[in-house]
């Protein structure tokens, strides 16, 4: 697993099929995902962390 996620002017950087926390290649940009931090502490502890800075922003419509 790759540890740095693409740097943020490169094309790859929003790509839904990378992790935004390590870069690693998902099996899709949705449930891939979850399934990637349920396997991956340290991007569920960084996934966490960020959710928890935006939750204020989010408001009512956050469903995850």
């Amino acid at each position: 697993m790759s540890e740095d996620h693409p740097p943020r002017d490169s094309p790859e950087w929003n790509n839904p099929d990378l992790c935004p926390f390590c870069g690693a290649a998902l099996s899709d940009g949705g449930v891939g995902f979850i399934d990637h931090i349920a396997d991956a502490p340290r991007c569920e502890e960084r996934f966490e962390a960020w959710r928890g800075q935006i939750r204020d922003d989010i408001g009512g419509e956050w469903g995850g």
